[in-house]
C-alpha cells in the first residue's frame, strides 16, 4: 500500500472533530503512513460561529473546508449519524468526487420515503430545537439520551454523554437540527437518486458500520445492501463505544481497497 491515503472524519450533532482521537491514534499506532483530518461541522467545536441554514450551505461549507485541509489529495470521507448524512448529501448532490477515494458512512439514514414521515420527522425536531433553544442544556441533553436509538447506554455512560456535551451551544444546536433535518434531506434511494447512487458505487469504494446492537441501522445497512461491517459491544454511536474494534475495521476495509 504504496500510495498515500487520507481519511477525513465528520462527526455528528452535538460532537466536534475531537469525537474521532481515539480511533485516530490508533491509526497512528498502527498505520503511520495514513493521514488522518477532522472537520468540525457549522455551529459545532471551533466552527460555532459558522452558520448554514440548510443542506446547500452545509455543502458549500463541507467543500471550502475539504479544500483548505487537503488540498488536491485524493481522500476518503468517513462521516458519522449526522456527518453521516451530510457526507451522502455532498457526495451525491455537489458531485466533487475527483478526488475522492471512498465513503465510509456510519449509522447514517438515506432520507426518508413519504410525506408523512417527512412531516413527523420535521415536527419532532423542531420541538427538539426549541427544547435546545430555550431551555437548559444538561435537561434537554439528559431527555435527548433517553432516545430508543441510545436505548443501548446505561445510566453512566448517558451521564458521560451529557458531560461531554456541555459546551454546546443550544441555540447553534437548535440551528443545525432544523437547517440539517432528516425532513430536509432527499430520499436517496428513490428511483430519481437511485441511478446516481449506483454510478457513485461503481467509481468509488463504500462501506457501511454499525454497532452490533444498532438494531435500526443495521437493519437499514441490509435493506440498500451496502457492505456492512459490524462492530461488537457498541450501539449507534460506535466509533466512540468501541474505538480500537471500529478502527481495526475501518483499516482492514481501506487496505483491503488497494490490495492487488
Amino acid at each position: 500500500m504504496d500510495e498515500q491515503i487520507t481519511l477525513c472524519f465528520l462527526h455528528g450533532l452535538l460532537g466536534s472533530g475531537e469525537d474521532w482521537q481515539e480511533v485516530i491514534q490508533y491509526i497512528q499506532k498502527n498505520a503511520p503512513l495514513i493521514k488522518c483530518i477532522t472537520l468540525d461541522l457549522p455551529f459545532h467545536g471551533d466552527e460555532k460561529k459558522t452558520c448554514v441554514k440548510d443542506f446547500a450551505e452545509t455543502e458549500i461549507f463541507i467543500q471550502k473546508e475539504i479544500e483548505r485541509k487537503i488540498g488536491n489529495e485524493s481522500y476518503w470521507l468517513i462521516g458519522y449519524s449526522l456527518g453521516g448524512r451530510i457526507a451522502l448529501d455532498f457526495v451525491l448532490q455537489k458531485n466533487v468526487n475527483k478526488n475522492l477515494q471512498g465513503l465510509i458512512l456510519e449509522g447514517a439514514n438515506f432520507g426518508l420515503s413519504s410525506e408523512e414521515e417527512r412531516k413527523a420527522r420535521w415536527a419532532n425536531d423542531v420541538k427538539w430545537a426549541n427544547r435546545f433553544a430555550t431551555e437548559a442544556l444538561s435537561n434537554v441533553l439528559a431527555d435527548w439520551y433517553q432516545q430508543k436509538v441510545f436505548s443501548h447506554l446505561n445510566d453512566k455512560q448517558r451521564q458521560a454523554l451529557i458531560t461531554k456535551r456541555a459546551g454546546n451551544s443550544g441555540t447553534g444546536i437548535a440551528q443545525m437540527l432544523k437547517a440539517t433535518s432528516l425532513a430536509k434531506q432527499e430520499y436517496f434511494l428513490s428511483p430519481s437518486w437511485i441511478i446516481k447512487w449506483e454510478i457513485f458505487r461503481k467509481q468509488h469504494h463504500v462501506v457501511y458500520i454499525c454497532g452490533e446492537r444498532d438494531e435500526k441501522f443495521k437493519k437499514l445497512a441490509k435493506n440498500i445492501q451496502i457492505p456492512m461491517r459490524v462492530i461488537p459491544n457498541a450501539g449507534h454511536n460506535s466509533h466512540q463505544e468501541n474505538p480500537e474494534a471500529f478502527a481495526q475495521s475501518l483499516l482492514d476495509y481501506v487496505k483491503s481497497c488497494y490490495e492487488v
